[in-house]
C-alpha cells in the first residue's frame, strides 16, 4: 500500500482492503497504524470524512455497493473463504451447505469486483477454493509486481 502511495500517487482512501472477520479487520488497522508502517487506517462503514486520506478496511460483507482504484483481499485461505464452520453441514444439512457455500462464493466475488484499477489476493497456507486453480502457480511476490511502469492501472486517483 504505501508503494503504491508513493510511488504512484494512489491515495489511502483510494485503497480497500477486504478480511474475512470483524477481529482481522480491527487488528489490521493496529497494524497498519503501528510506526513500522505509519499508514492511517478506518473501517469501512464509519462515518468518516471522504477527505481522510486512510486505507478503508473491512469485512467482505462491507464491500456491496463500494468502488475503490486498488482493492487488497487478503486471508482467501482454505478455512477462512469459506469458513471451516460451512463443513459440519457438508453432509447433514446438503441443502444449508449448498446454500451457504454458493453465499461465500457471491461475497467473494462482490468484494473482488469493487477494484476498479487492480486487485491483489493473498492468502497463507492453502489458497482458498474459489479462486482459479492457476491462482497459485501464477502467485507473485508484490515485489514482483511492482515493477518500473507500475500496476496494472499506474494511474492515481483525484
Amino acid at each position: 500500500m504505501a508503494t503504491r502511495h508513493n510511488r504512484y500517487g494512489t491515495p489511502y482512501a483510494a485503497m480497500a482492503v477486504g478480511v474475512p472477520s470483524r477481529d482481522t479487520d480491527r487488528q489490521l488497522a493496529v497494524t497498519l497504524a503501528d510506526e513500522q508502517y505509519g499508514i492511517h487506517a478506518c473501517e469501512i462503514g464509519r462515518d468518516i470524512p471522504e477527505r481522510v486520506d486512510a486505507v478503508r478496511i473491512g469485512t467482505l460483507h462491507g464491500f456491496k455497493g463500494l468502488e475503490f482504484q486498488r482493492v487488497f483481499l487478503a486471508g482467501v485461505s482454505e478455512r477462512l473463504i469459506p469458513h471451516q464452520r460451512l463443513e459440519t453441514y457438508r453432509h447433514e444439512q446438503v441443502e444449508r451447505y449448498r446454500q451457504e457455500e454458493q453465499r461465500s462464493r457471491s461475497l467473494l466475488f462482490v468484494a473482488a469486483t469493487r477494484a476498479r484499477d487492480e486487485l491483489v489476493i493473498t492468502w497463507n497456507g492453502k489458497a482458498g477454493r474459489y479462486l482459479p486453480e492457476h491462482a497459485t502457480r501464477s502467485a507473485g511476490h508484490a515485489t514482483e509486481i511492482l515493477v518500473d511502469d507500475g500496476p496494472p492501472s499506474g494511474s492515481a486517483a483525484a
